[in-house]
């Protein structure tokens, strides 16, 4: 075909020329000059136009057709003017890489055309959805003309909502714009609608709250799903990155992290790391995310048996080249710990290890102590000791201002790491600090879950309560970004956004699995556990942080708090912990973080 192009454009040429009026001695040109056209083909080849899917053929092959043609045609001409002998119309040399540009080119995109067309569905039987897509920018287009050409249920879209004004009223494939997402309830009264697909990124959370509140006073409501971006299908390593139902996550006001790969990259690859806690929430999550990285050996130190197995057979599944290294053990064994800097020699630490439970620690002041106080220092120890490059302490916003004892005990291990960071030597000591976790075990967003399956009550604290929230992915991988940032003595803070009111997230919990707040399942004020705040901080000032490399991450500035000679306070702490009761292990941690103020025994709820 491209050869019949390419003779016919050139022929085509020459009847323009010359007003489609060929003297004898115009032919003799013709023929004289043709040796030189099989210079387009060797183009052709060049670019690799006969590589290409027609079904395809996208901006990118296009470009690849102008540069064939261009190549082609700037040689022909040379060869003819200056290899040849004699006159001839140097119009031609113009007019035919025009031409075969717009061949070569029509063919390929009409052949696309007819496939698309053929391709589309034609049997519109009762069973096709009306879908509306909120997001009329790339990603909604791209969905769009997805659900144009699949053969499977036949989807309909009725049209988009975008919030950005320069669109409303146009159209997209011949699909109107309606307007913002203020005119949701308008657009679901005039049309028939079985989905509302959210294709887009950025304020999810605000989106999905507010589709939900539209969708409360309808009997029969659309299905609500989530269209994954780009970066979410490429990160996800379990199911979820297709077109999915709205999950509890996507409530949350947050935009999808971004992460500077290469640098983590560069700080991760081929190296030995351990994570401590291995087999829990983050623990397990931090090591999936570390293997994307290719390290030479994943060493996972967990103490719950059960944990540590699962944890285990998940990464050897998706290990590559890496050596998985499981321990089962105590980090508060120091022999065990300093054997496994011994004979492994890991070179980023990321201690994830500890006991979360604000209630259950208020009544194990001791196994607080002892794991997240005395565990971090003797890991601490051994990492500074072994000369790790980087140890990295997960914190919670628990610590600002504490008032239970597992906020106190998580400051301290803060100090700890403020203090090994000042002593020199090879290992930067860092901590990461952040609020709760969406969907961790124990998790708030757990219990709803499971009281909704009973059918309620849902039980909330105080109707004031509020606590910041992230994804265990997204804490993740900003982890690891701040372990790449890491230059010694910093607390990074994870930015978290707005902090969400827990009765609010109860309600929508409740609308999302079609259900109605006080009608079909009833919530339950129960009041403050020991320890509890209505609200959480990140820190005491939010004037004491600077902006870092990250846009999602902000580096608390040294304010002077130390714990003087932490050697002897540690030995105090050991011995306190094995020997003493609980409220002297309290008074010591006063004593250690002036700012904890502990919580009363309980409040009754209003």
């Amino acid at each position: 075909m491209d050869i019949a192009i390419v003779l016919g454009a050139y022929l085509f040429a020459f009847l323009l020329r010359f007003d489609f009026k060929l003297e004898p001695a115009i032919f003799s040109i013709i023929r004289q000059t043709l040796p030189f056209l099989p210079t387009y083909f060797a183009a052709f080849f060049i670019f690799s136009l006969y590589r290409g899917i027609y079904y395809f053929s996208s901006f990118a092959d296009l470009l690849n057709i102008t540069k064939a043609v261009a190549l082609a045609g700037v040689t022909t001409a040379l060869g003819i003017l200056f290899v040849r002998q004699g006159q001839f119309p140097r119009s031609v040399l113009l007019l035919h890489p025009i031409l075969t540009f717009l061949g070569v080119g029509g063919v390929r995109f009409g052949i696309r055309l007819a496939k698309s067309y053929l391709n589309m569905p034609r049997n519109y039987s009762g069973e096709y959805r009306h879908v509306l897509l909120i997001g009329a920018g790339d990603l909604g287009e791209s969905l769009m003309r997805q659900m144009l050409k699949t053969k499977g249920p036949y989807y309909k879209v009725v049209g988009f909502i975008d919030d950005d004004r320069g669109m409303w009223g146009r159209r997209i494939h011949g699909l109107p714009v309606f307007g913002g997402i203020q005119v949701l309830s308008g657009v679901l009264e005039r049309h028939h609608v079985d989905e509302i697909v959210i294709a887009i990124g950025s304020r999810r959370g605000e989106i999905v709250r507010f589709v939900i509140d539209a969708l409360r006073e309808m009997t029969e409501k659309p299905e609500l799903k989530i269209a994954p971006s780009l970066d979410e299908m490429l990160t996800t390593h379990h199911a979820g990155a297709s077109l999915r139902k709205v999950r509890p996550a996507d409530l949350l006001n947050r935009e999808v992290v971004k992460l500077d790969m290469v640098r983590i990259a560069q700080t991760l690859k081929g190296k030995t790391i351990l994570v401590t806690g291995a087999g829990g929430t983050i623990g397990s999550e931090l090591s999936r995310r570390v293997l994307q990285y290719r390290p030479r050996k994943l060493i996972l130190i967990e103490s719950h048996a059960t944990s540590l197995f699962y944890a285990e057979s998940e990464l050897r599944e998706m290990a590559g080249g890496a050596e998985i290294v499981p321990i089962l053990g105590d980090i508060r064994d120091q022999a065990l710990i300093d054997r496994v800097f011994r004979e492994h020699k890991p070179v980023i630490v990321l201690h994830a290890a500890a006991h979360k439970h604000v209630h259950q620690l208020e009544s194990n002041v001791q196994e607080g102590v002892g794991n997240n106080i005395l565990g971090t220092y003797y890991v601490a120890r051994a990492a500074h000791k072994h000369e790790a490059e980087v140890f990295l302490l997960v914190s919670t916003d628990k610590a600002v201002r504490p008032s239970c004892v597992m906020g106190a005990t998580k400051r301290v291990a803060e100090f700890i790491i403020k203090s090994f960071a000042g002593r020199g030597g090879r290992t930067r000591f860092v901590a990461v600090r952040f609020g709760n976790v969406l969907g961790s075990s124990g998790s708030v967003l757990e219990i709803f879950r499971e009281q909704i399956a009973k059918g309620g009550p849902l039980t909330v604290t105080d109707p004031t309560v509020t606590r910041y929230f992230m994804t265990v992915e997204e804490a993740a991988q900003l982890i690891l970004q701040a372990a790449s940032m890491a230059l010694g003595g910093e607390i990074f803070i994870l930015k978290m956004g707005a902090p969400v009111k827990i009765l609010e997230m109860a309600k929508n919990l409740i609308l999302l699995s079609g259900l109605e707040p006080d009608k079909d399942i009833k919530i339950r004020f129960t009041g403050l556990k020991q320890g509890e705040k209505i609200d959480e901080e990140l820190v005491e000032d939010i004037g004491s942080c600077d902006e870092s490399e990250h846009p999602l991450i902000l580096i608390l500035r040294p304010d002077g708090a130390v714990v003087a000679d932490i050697e002897s306070r540690i030995v105090d702490l050991e011995i306190l912990s094995r020997a003493a009761g609980a409220k002297a292990l309290v008074e010591k941690l006063r004593e250690l973080t002036p700012t904890f103020v502990p919580a009363p025994a309980h409040r009754s709820a209003p």
